[in-house]
């Protein structure tokens, strides 16, 4: 691959690594088929879901970009659910078979593998945690708590404010408003794309 290495991917990955185009809707795997990649997450967003008795759909997860998918079929011989673009999104395919080998032969990838799923994993259950506050408040403090940096919290927004009430749980509407009232009572300040507390 001659493009630049995607933040959060591993070096030792992207000689095996394909680029895959996929349109929002797209089935990239299906629930009982045999297992043959591990997806990166480059742009986009991508529902792991299964279906209850009724036919409805039901969100395991949802891999947003920088993270991993289909690392928990790395050992089975075929997939736990659906996987389906939840947008247009570009994704890295990793066969199965050469991150299984490397693995085996490669300490420093191994070590590397497991902090990054140990990362992914406190990503998760910090998003699960995030969302189960009821003020809209309450979520981005809790965002920038857990996500900023330094002593004020500071945080680069990647993505549109959109993908940010996506990612809260919140329609754009109401992440809006919650936005200029904490602005507006000296909660945060906001400055382009930087988010932080307020001093």
């Amino acid at each position: 691959m001659s493009s630049p290495k995607p933040r959060g991917f591993p070096s030792a990955l992207l000689a095996c690594a394909v680029p895959v185009s996929c349109a929002a809707g797209a089935n990239i795997f299906r629930t009982g088929s045999p297992t043959h990649s591990v997806f990166f997450v480059q742009t986009g967003a991508v529902r792991l879901l299964r279906f209850g008795r009724a036919g409805e759909e039901v969100v395991l997860h949802e891999a947003r970009a920088g993270e991993f998918f289909a690392e928990a079929s790395l050992d089975s011989p075929r997939y736990h659910c659906d996987a389906v673009a939840s947008e247009p999104s570009e994704l890295l395919q990793v066969p199965a078979a050469a991150l299984r080998d490397l693995l085996e032969v490669d300490g420093d990838f191994a070590r590397q593998w497991a902090a990054l799923l140990a990362r992914q994993l406190r990503d998760v259950r910090s998003r699960v945690e995030r969302l189960s506050l009821k003020g809209a408040a309450e979520r981005v403090r809790h965002l920038l708590a857990c996500e900023g940096r330094g002593p004020r919290c500071e945080m680069v927004l990647e993505g549109t404010l959109k993908d940010l009430a996506r990612d809260l749980g919140l329609t754009h509407e109401t992440l809006y408003r919650t936005l200029a009232a904490m602005e507006r009572d000296g909660v945060i300040e906001r400055h382009e794309k930087v988010l932080r507390l307020a001093k």
